[in-house]
C-alpha cells in the first residue's frame, strides 16, 4: 500500500471515489430519478461499491489482495459510467449533467488505477514486508522490553563477533608465540648451568 498512509480515508483513490458518490446521491434525490427504485439502486449501489471495496482491500495488509479489491472498484466505477449513459437515454439527466458526473468518474477512475499499478509493482511487496517487520519489531519489544523495536536500526555489533571464526580468535590465546618464549628462556638456562660449556 501507498507510502505514509495509515488509514483507507488517506487513499487518495478513496477520497475520490466519496466525491464521485456523494454527487451521484444528490442527482438520486432529485426528480424524475428519485422515484425509480430499480435505476436508482442500480446506480448508487454501483457508486457505493468503489469506497467500500478500497476500505476492505486496504485492510487486508497484502499488496495482491488489495490489488484484487481495486480492480472491483475501478469495475464498479465503469459501471457507473453506464447508468449514467442510460439515464440520458431515459431523459432523466441531460447529457451536460452526465458528463460533469462523468468527469468525477474518470477522476476516481484515474486514482484507483494508479493505485492498483503501485498495488502491483515490487516496490509495494518490499515495502509491505517493512511494515510487517516493524510489526514483528514492536510486538516482540512488547514482550521482551527490549529497547530497539525498529528492524531499520539494528543493535550495534563488534566485528570480532561477527563469525565463530573471529570469536575464537579474540577468545582463545595464540599458543605458538607462547611456546617460543618458554624454548628461548630454557635455552638461556642451560648456558648459565655450571659444569656446561668448554671446561667450565
Amino acid at each position: 500500500m501507498a507510502q505514509g498512509v495509515q488509514r483507507f480515508m488517506d487513499l487518495r483513490a478513496w477520497q475520490a471515489c466519496v466525491a464521485y458518490k456523494k454527487a451521484i446521491y444528490r442527482v438520486c434525490e432529485k426528480e424524475p430519478l428519485v422515484n425509480d427504485w430499480e435505476r436508482r439502486g442500480q446506480l448508487e449501489e454501483s457508486v457505493a461499491g468503489p469506497p467500500g471495496h478500497l476500505a476492505e482491500g486496504f485492510g487486508r495488509f497484502s499488496p495482491l489482495d488489495f490489488a484484487r479489491f481495486a480492480v472491483m472498484a475501478r469495475a464498479s466505477l465503469l459501471e457507473s459510467q453506464n447508468h449514467l449513459i442510460d439515464l440520458v437515454d431515459r431523459g432523466y439527466i441531460s447529457d451536460q449533467q452526465r458528463m460533469a458526473l462523468n468527469g468525477l468518474a474518470e477522476n476516481a477512475l484515474q486514482e484507483v488505477t494508479g493505485l492498483l499499478e503501485y498495488l502491483q509493482s515490487p516496490e509495494a511487496a518490499r515495502n509491505a514486508q517493512r511494515a510487517r517487520d516493524r510489526g514483528i519489531a514492536r510486538r516482540t519489544a512488547r514482550r521482551t522490553g527490549t529497547s530497539n523495536p525498529d528492524p531499520r536500526t539494528p543493535e550495534p555489533r563488534t566485528p570480532e563477533l561477527r563469525t565463530p571464526e573471529l570469536r575464537t580468535m579474540n577468545s582463545a590465546p595464540n599458543p605458538e608465540p607462547e611456546c617460543r618464549t618458554q624454548n628461548r628462556t630454557r635455552t638461556r638456562t642451560r648456558k648459565r648451568e655450571p659444569g656446561t660449556g668448554n671446561g667450565g
